[in-house]
């Protein structure tokens, strides 16, 4: 070994004692050429202990000794423990995996970053670039804001180690010691006081009054989803039955079924862990939880933060004994106000739910600086900008297109805008944050009430395909990575030049909650639709996940419905919606076309594969849809049946027709109550069976919902019927002993 070698070694085992001693970890970056680079990583683990904690490296080709994980592939081992962690930036630097792979590291361990020399870090072109780019961009013409921002911080933070090509060894400064841990426990499953009282407050959910759900709430790190295994493994061995858990993703309970596996003394399987006493921890995904008439004994909410609020609220409400858990500040989404978002509606239908909160780290201890260092360079702690000015309800409003080179240097705006779209949308990590500020179609539009960040939204230019291209999209011949919303228009809606056309997609759009309610959101897409107008773009528009408010909020906005996906998402179970708002002649004919696609087609397809949809959502897409009117002989037979002379059997062709004029009027709200509304939505146009019509309108059976449909059949024909139709019932069908009409 050459003295270098020798150097790094001795360096590397200086660090990691140092670490050790203060129960935190080190962050080493080696700035170089990539050979240079991976060969002093080698010689600065050389003197890893051996053990059952591995050496990460991320990256291609890992050394033979380490265990490999694609560029983008550390999210496979969160909830496992690392001695120490590479990621080798020249194959890549995944934010994600960033997030990821430095929670597996214990304390003691090295956190290693193999990157170009820090000042030109900004002009690699990073093989990540390609996530970001869409079809008409290359890697070239995506941002380097990310990295260049990185690097700063990297270059700046005083506990980093600095390892340059053609330099000597840095010096170093030895870690301040952290405080002793206290915590004596008698729990042997479990590492910290906080994990021992996570673990109490699963039980005592599983096995005390009904209806008093826990809410466990952690940073990255604090052994919460260990907590719920633990809990699980006690759960099953005393009493058996079934415990379900459930996550937006299968990976995210791995470390849940990992610990209830080790305190049950067995070998979990895929998705499941089976205790001797035959009893079982399975995960489900939410949609499938929440479609399903399961009855577990005890259900599990993992990253609770990254579901939306109605799916939560839909869980709480079908399961007696539930826990929600959810990770405050990491990369799966945030949890930051995930308690203020939910507790109106805990408190409403839980009142006594209990709340815990995990602080301490079960890896390392409090005040880790490579932690701190982390939500620093990801914003993993980026909070909601400050709305408290007193001055802000008469403050003038203001829009502005943001430069993001200068929101890359500017942390305070930059965490503030960060802030905002963590709050409002449940599925924000720290890829959105490089794509933020480097995707190569994306526009960044501020509201702001006097000096108050009161919204944000990404906007997105997309479309403007070659005829040729535009045909190929729609035939299902092409599809071309990103153009959401023209693709969409093309291939899902039917409009044949939908692709051709330019189109403003605004991706995320968020309003400060203390200015909800004020019309700044509707403001904010105002601003947008100006700036696209001005730009050439035909059409604004959004796809998002479709619930009743967020399409009242689009269509204030001027956006019309055009599409509903035929799936639900799995995570969320919404159907997403495709809505847009014309911005010239070109944009006009093309919704317009959309919007007669959508009236032919969203009828029948409620019938089949939406027929599950919530009748709220379709009767709120229902709103004035253009369809065919109904013809003579369906009035005629309708009145039959609303006045008990037809069987609801003979008449279906007759009542559909009736019921779709009926549901796209809004005048009909006015002579038809909601439950009448729903009852024609359920079982007329979704074709549901009988007895499912009545629960999800609030009957109880097929007798129930004839005399609603009659009765509203008679209220329909009253109000809308032509009045031939209205004479005759009022001559023919006054008295009871008549006899429906032959002609």
């Amino acid at each position: 070994m050459n003295t270098r070698a020798a150097d790094l070694k001795a360096l590397g085992q200086a660090l990691r004692d140092d670490a050790g001693a203060a129960g935190w970890r080190r962050m080493v970056v080696l700035s170089g050429t990539q050979p240079w680079c991976r060969s002093q990583a080698l010689d600065l683990l050389a003197g890893s202990p051996a053990g059952d904690s591995p050496v990460l490296w991320a990256g291609h080709a890992p050394p033979a000794e380490t265990t490999g994980a694609a560029p983008d592939g550390l999210g496979r081992y969160l909830g496992t423990e690392a001695q120490a962690l590479v990621i080798d930036a020249y194959d890549g630097l995944d934010p994600d995996g960033l997030g990821a792979g430095v929670g597996t590291v214990r304390a003691g361990g090295l956190v290693v970053l193999l990157t170009p020399p820090l000042d030109e870090w900004a002009d690699f072109d990073d093989p990540q670039l390609m996530r970001l780019a869409v079809d008409g961009y290359d890697a070239a013409a995506v941002g380097r804001r990310f990295t260049a921002r990185l690097a700063r911080i990297l270059a700046n933070d005083p506990g980093v180690v600095r390892i340059r090509e053609g330099h000597p060894l840095p010096q170093w400064g030895a870690l301040e010691r952290a405080p002793e841990l206290t915590d004596e426990l008698e729990d042997a499953d479990c590492i910290s006081a906080d994990q021992v009282r996570g673990v109490e407050a699963v039980l005592r959910t599983a096995t005390g009054h009904r209806r008093r759900p826990a809410v466990l709430t952690a940073d990255r790190g604090r052994g919460k989803s260990a907590a719920l295994g633990i809990a699980a493994a006690r759960v099953l061995s005393e009493r058996g039955g079934t415990v379900v858990v459930t996550a937006p993703r299968r990976a995210a309970v791995d470390a849940v079924l990992h610990h209830a596996a080790r305190v049950l003394e067995t070998t979990p399987g895929r998705s499941e862990v089976r205790a001797p006493n035959g009893g079982v921890l399975r995960f489900m995904v939410p949609d499938e939880l929440a479609g399903s008439r399961e009855a577990p004994d005890l259900v599990l909410v993992d990253e609770a933060a990254a579901l939306p609020p109605h799916r939560l609220g839909q869980l709480l409400r079908d399961h007696s004994r539930i826990v929600f858990a959810t990770t405050v500040h990491g990369y799966e989404g945030s949890g930051r106000g995930f308690v203020l978002r939910f507790q109106p509606v805990l408190d409403a239908e839980t009142p006594h739910w209990r709340h815990v909160p995990l602080v301490t780290p079960v890896r390392w201890r409090q005040g880790c600086p490579v932690e701190a260092l982390l939500f620093r360079m990801l914003l993993l702690d980026a909070e909601l900008p400050d709305a408290d000015d007193e001055d802000v309800a008469s403050a003038p409003v203001t829009a502005q297109v943001l430069d993001r080179d200068a929101l890359a240097t500017d942390e305070t705006l930059l965490r503030g805008v960060f802030g905002l779209l963590v709050h409002a949308h449940y599925r924000t990590r720290p890829l959105d944050l490089r794509n933020l500020l480097d995707g190569p179609n994306l526009q960044l539009h501020l509201l702001w009430r006097g000096a108050v960040l009161a919204g944000v939204a990404m906007v997105a230019t997309e479309g403007g395909f070659e005829p040729a291209v535009a045909r190929a999209i729609w035939a299902g011949e092409r599809r071309p990575r990103g153009h959401l919303l023209p693709q969409g228009l093309a291939a899902h809606v039917g409009v044949r030049q939908g692709a051709a056309c330019r189109a403003a997609r605004i991706m995320r759009i968020a309003v400060h909650p203390r200015l909800q309610g004020h019309g700044f959101g509707l403001r904010l897409v105002e601003h947008i639709a100006g700036a696209a107008r001005g730009a050439g773009h035909d059409v604004l528009g959004a796809s998002f996940g479709a619930t009743t408010g967020l399409l009242a909020f689009w269509r204030r906005a001027g956006c019309v419905p055009l599409r509903l996906g035929v799936r639900r998402d799995a995570a969320s179970g919404t159907h997403s919606a495709l809505v847009a708002r014309p911005l010239t002649a070109r944009g006009a004919e093309l919704v317009k076309e959309g919007r007669s696609l959508f009236a032919r087609d969203f009828p029948a397809q409620l019938a089949d594969p939406l027929r599950q949809v919530e009748p709220e959502l379709a009767l709120a897409l229902f709103a004035d849809l253009a369809v065919p009117p109904p013809d003579e002989r369906d009035w005629l037979d309708a009145a039959g049946f609303a006045h008990g002379h037809r069987a609801y059997e003979v008449v279906i062709a007759a009542l559909r027709p009736i019921a779709r004029a009926v549901l796209t009027s809004s005048a009909a709200q006015e002579w038809l109550s909601t439950r009448e509304r729903r009852v024609l939505l359920a079982r007329v146009i979704q074709q549901r069976p009988w007895q499912e019509s009545a629960e999800v309108c609030g009957l109880t059976g097929r007798p129930a919902v004839i005399d609603v449909l009659r009765r509203s059949f008679r209220t329909v024909i009253a109000h809308q019927a032509p009045e031939w139709v209205r004479r005759l019932v009022a001559s023919d069908y006054a008295r009871s002993s008549t006899t429906f009409p032959t002609t």
